[in-house]
């Protein structure tokens, strides 16, 4: 009977032994049992959005990516033809050591001339048609804006365009919830505040359509 109870107490004391919780080890990569990933963070150098002119050459601003305080590869795909006026795109990837990866765009914009000092057609519009509505319109890079809408109150559809001497304006083809966007024609502003453009939404018949918006 003593050996038996002493054999239960062994056990007993062994299950315990075997209970007790590991040391928790904590370090710049794991806290305990568990596994720190430390995610690629992009930053761009200059704007996301830059302009060039036309037949000048253009040299990326740059970009950077870093996971856990160190720096990390950054892949570049996308290029600019600076020959051809229109909108052009630049993705940047990164991925950290644990396969996770992260993305960052710059637009660069190809502008037919150098801006005109001073011009800035930055403001609050509203819709000239039947359907009342507004837009905003900012400035991005010199000759480059970005209207929250571009075709009338009741459709908005956001789009980049571009003015270097405050009177010509041109949509360049763009890709939007409506497919393909372009002016057929530069279109104008007057000294009024009034934009005309003549909008082509090139996967929609195509569908032309003359837009009038006036500056608040």
């Amino acid at each position: 009977m003593k050996k038996r109870f002493a054999f239960i107490l062994i056990a007993f004391i062994s299950i315990l032994s075997s209970c007790e919780k590991d040391p928790i080890i904590s370090n710049d990569k794991n806290v305990g049992i568990s596994k720190i990933t430390y995610y690629a963070n992009i930053t761009l150098t200059g704007n996301t959005t830059i302009s060039v002119v036309k037949g000048t050459a253009f040299t990326d601003p740059g970009v950077k990516a870093e996971a856990g305080g160190k720096d990390i590869p950054v892949i570049t795909t996308g290029t600019v033809n600076t020959a051809a006026v229109g909108l052009y795109t630049l993705d940047y990837s990164a991925t950290n050591a644990d396969g996770f990866s992260s993305s960052a765009t710059r637009t660069v914009v190809v502008i037919p001339s150098a801006e005109v000092a001073g011009v800035d057609l930055s403001g609050s519009y509203s819709a000239v048609s039947a359907s009342a509505g507004n837009a905003t319109i900012n400035k991005l890079a010199p000759g480059v804006y970005f209207t929250t809408n571009c075709w009338n109150g009741a459709t908005t559809i956001p789009a980049y365009f571009i003015s270097t001497d405050g009177m010509s304006l041109i949509i360049p083809t763009q890709s939007t919830a409506f497919g393909r966007l372009e002016t057929t024609m530069p279109g104008t502003y007057s000294p009024s505040g009034l934009i005309i453009w003549q909008l082509d939404l090139l996967d929609q018949g195509p569908l032309v359509r003359t837009r009038k918006w006036q500056k608040q």
